[in-house]
């Protein structure tokens, strides 16, 4: 996985190009607001993606998918370490978005297949009407 270089502090917005480039309270708080801004743009992304996959699974109970989450979450352990921050904070957070995502996951994946056997056999039902008549 390739991460892009060409994110940087102007490029998503912060007007100081480094924390130490910060002259006062006003520039560090403008800066986190818009680190903040772009987290929460990323998970509503991220979350595009985490609906689009129960497409793919054939059941509820394949969402959970634990082997892949404990992969995920010793990557995301691993990533944390390159980038000096603590496991101990990254991992449990991580833990914690999956599992949510899971969830929408789970919640995305019943509605949509509660109503798919209804409208088949209304459509079934539909037909068999047409045909009679």
């Amino acid at each position: 996985m390739r991460i892009n270089k060409d994110l940087t502090p102007k490029t998503i917005g912060i007007n100081a190009e480094t924390p130490q480039d910060c002259k006062s309270l006003e520039d560090v708080r403008q800066a986190i607001d818009t680190i903040d801004r772009q987290i929460i743009h990323l998970l509503a992304l991220r979350l595009g993606y985490v609906l689009r996959a129960a497409r793919f699974k054939p059941s509820e109970q394949s969402i959970p998918a634990p082997k892949r989450v404990q992969a995920m979450l010793i990557d995301r352990q691993q990533w944390s370490e390159k980038e000096n921050l603590d496991p101990d904070f990254i991992v449990p957070l991580f833990s914690h978005i999956i599992q949510w995502f899971i969830q929408q996951q789970i919640r995305f994946w019943k509605h949509n297949h509660s109503n798919a056997p209804t409208e088949q056999t209304q459509e079934a039902r539909d037909l068999e009407t047409s045909e009679l008549t």
